[in-house]
This record gives C-alpha cells, structure tokens and sequence, in this order.
C-alpha cells in the first residue's frame, strides 16, 4: 500500500540525474505557487534553485499519444553552483502507487528505465485487459 501524497519532492542523494536526480509532484497545477513550495521544500543543505525551465520534447512524438491528464514533465532547475538538476514531475492527480513506482525509478541512480518509461502515469487496472485511451484519457 502506497503512502506517498503530494505535495512531496524526493531526490537522489548525490543528484546525479541518472534517470533523473529525483521526483516532484505538486498538488495543483498553479505552477506559480506549486514552484514556490518547491523551493520551500527543497533542502538548505544544497544549492538555491536560481531558475528553471521544462525540457522541451517536440522531438519525440511518442509522447503525443499521452493524454494530458497523465503526461508527466521533465523539470530542469538551474542551481546557484550553476549546477542543474532534472527532475520528474508528475500530474497532481497520480496514484499514489504509481508515483511510488515512477519516484522509486526515477531516485535510483542504477535504473535501466528510458524517458520513454516515464511517460506515462496511465496504468492498466488489470494487467490482462487492453485499454485504448482517447484523447481526453477515457479508455474505451
């Protein structure tokens, strides 16, 4: 049973961005305030966060077959060692399984999953049925 909830920000212990150096999931989508309690949270033992930006993906169309609702991001922060810091962030509305699975993933630093395992929040409510998403997430 899983026991994370957002908001929460989990990192690798030496952020070495392998997947990614940790996970954020926001509890709303005002990113304004959501960025906010990022840099509360964010430990005073590290670097100031300085700036931020989104990676861009226009490259890779895989993620167009992702509704909305459950693509999650890959947030780059810019430290004041101007070092940076890619983190996974994922939809407010995850289950709290599935973001135990995707930050579990994304803070080992020995991962084998791809970006492209990330992708997604979706999963199957069984593993033997075969859903089809349409483009506002329901499955059909």
């Amino acid at each position: 049973m899983a026991t994370l909830a957002p908001p929460l920000l989990q990192l690798q212990k030496d952020l070495t961005n392998r997947p990614y150096a940790g996970g954020w999931w926001p509890a709303g989508d005002g990113m304004s305030h959501e960025l906010l309690d990022l840099m509360h949270r964010w430990p005073a033992e590290l670097p100031k966060i300085v700036s931020y930006a989104y990676l861009h993906e226009d490259w890779d169309r895989s993620e167009d077959a992702v509704p909305t609702r459950y693509r999650t991001r890959t947030l780059i922060l810019v430290l004041a060692d101007r070092s940076s810091c890619r983190l996974l962030q994922l939809p407010p509305d995850t289950p709290a399984e599935v973001a135990e699975e995707l930050f579990g993933e994304a803070t080992n630093h020995h991962s084998t999953w791809k970006r492209v395992d990330f992708v997604s929040t979706f999963r199957s409510p069984t593993p033997r049925e075969h859903h089809v998403l349409n483009a506002d997430g329901t499955s059909r």
